[in-house]
């Protein structure tokens, strides 16, 4: 009876024995499987974050490159105004000048265009990209090289209003003066040379003006040659073009330059 109550002693404890193995075995496994959980909802969480983290940087990369462009944008068209305010400015004034004090004054107005133009200029060449500085460059050129020629020929059209309005009083003198302009332009290269030959025509011109009260710097403006623009540059209309062209690439461009 003893053996019978050990025995079942033996088997009690050894199927509690398989219970707690048991217990410990599930326990184990619910752990893991709560850390494989956790590590996947902490995965889900990051990928989640990184996900947030690179749309916030993408956004903000986009307003940096809307911002660039609205900068460079009001610098292209700050400059392209500028240019065009400095040769209109040239042509519509100096074509409504009457004289040569009136000319005078209205180029001396020219020059603060000319320095507004210059200063816009810089700024687009600090903005960039290159493409669209040079196309400035070259298109500040052209507008200086355009307003020159404006230059020259409304100081010629003042002297020679001048000179015409002293025909009243000094006829004879204004019809000498037309006789000698001539001769004077067809030897004026050769001033200074061996060859010069305007000594005698020039002596008498100054004594003409000084005569019908008029300064003798005048005889260089009507008398002195005026290059031609050189064929080598972009005339003004096809420097605008260019300038137009790059500036439109560069704004719709997919990116920018890094800065």
């Amino acid at each position: 009876m003893k053996d019978l109550e050990g025995i079942g002693a033996v088997a009690s404890a050894g199927v509690a024995a398989v219970g707690i193995v048991a217990t410990l075995l599930l326990g184990r496994w619910a752990l893991r499987g709560a850390q494989d959980a956790a590590h996947a909802g902490q995965a889900q969480a990051a990928a989640t974050y990184q996900a947030a983290l690179d749309a916030v940087q993408a956004q903000s990369q986009s307003d940096h490159q809307q911002w660039r462009r609205g900068i460079q944008r009001e610098a292209y068209a700050a400059f392209l105004q500028s240019v065009l305010s400095y040769k209109d400015g040239a042509r519509d004034d100096l074509r409504r000048a009457s004289g040569t004090e009136e000319t005078r004054a209205c180029i001396a107005a020219l020059r603060a265009l000319e320095t507004d133009m210059s200063q816009r200029a810089w700024v687009v060449r600090l903005e960039g990209p290159d493409e669209v500085a040079s196309a400035a460059m070259t298109l500040q050129t052209s507008a200086k090289i355009l307003v020159i020629i404006e230059e020259n020929h409304a100081r010629r059209m003042a002297a020679m209003t001048d000179l015409n309005l002293r025909n009243r009083t000094h006829p004879q003198e204004v019809t000498r003066i037309w006789e000698l302009i001539p001769v004077a332009q067809s030897s004026w290269r050769s001033i200074g040379t061996p060859e010069d030959t305007s000594t005698a025509a020039l002596a008498e011109l100054r004594d003409l003006f000084t005569a019908c009260e008029l300064s003798p710097g005048l005889i260089s403006t009507l008398c002195e040659p005026h290059e031609p623009a050189s064929g080598d540059h972009p005339s003004f209309d096809e420097a605008s073009r260019d300038f137009i062209r790059a500036a439109r690439e560069a704004l719709h461009s997919e990116g920018l330059p890094a800065v």
